[in-house]
């Protein structure tokens, strides 16, 4: 199989575990992108303290925050992703490598042993190239997938309550009133899907 294939079997594997609501994988994949909401809710809370220092506008910087802690799970899978493109191309260099390294040892060694290092280099160029498809592409793939069905579905339903913390407090700093209406749900799954977006343009066309 194609590298790419394994990308999209990948992506593929992990939204059918998160939508299959798997015990496990999808739990830590809802763990990580809570994880990261408060870490960014955090930096936030310390930027507020710096910002509050120097004059800055309150409610501008709660919700540049709250929309970063709402893209950070997407940011995530596309970087997730780029990373297995990128170990496509890195499988392809190291292949070339080991083949032209055997080859090199013709100038150094008798023919019988120049033979033997070729033959090495060649099986295992080989193997590089095929395993790198399962074992390093697909999971990455499978991970990207499990965040964004952990994530997008989440910024829409009403009874979640950390994903509709950052909606309740773009809520409050722009109306003053903690809600979290259906129509600020949508921009914020917008903003949430938009590196989601890209990372699956990568994925499966680009």
């Amino acid at each position: 199989m194609k590298g790419r294939v394994w990308m999209v079997v990948g992506v593929a594997a992990g939204l059918a575990l998160s939508l299959g609501r798997a015990p496990y994988l999808a739990g830590a994949a809802r763990s990580l992108a809570d994880t990261a909401q408060r870490l960014v809710g955090s930096a936030g809370n310390k930027l507020l303290t710096s910002a509050a220092k120097h004059g800055a506008p309150h409610s501008a910087v709660v919700v540049v925050t709250a929309l970063v802690a709402v893209a950070l799970p997407g940011i995530t899978a596309l970087v997730l992703i780029v990373a297995a493109r990128s170990t496509l191309r890195l499988r392809a260099v190291i292949a070339v490598l080991l083949v032209a390294l055997g080859a090199a040892a013709y100038v150094y060694q008798g023919h019988g042993v120049a033979s033997g290092t070729l033959v090495m280099a060649l099986a295992v160029a080989g193997i590089a190239v095929a395993a790198t498809g399962p074992l390093v592409v697909a999971p990455l793939a499978a991970l990207a997938g499990l965040l964004c069905g952990q994530t997008l579905p989440r910024v829409l339903a009403a009874h979640t309550t950390l994903p509709n913390a950052p909606v309740a407090a773009i809520h409050q700093a722009l109306y003053h009133s903690p809600a979290t209406p259906a129509w600020l749900r949508v921009a914020v799954l917008i903003v949430a899907g938009v590196p989601f977006f890209f990372a699956a343009r990568l994925a499966f066309w680009a």
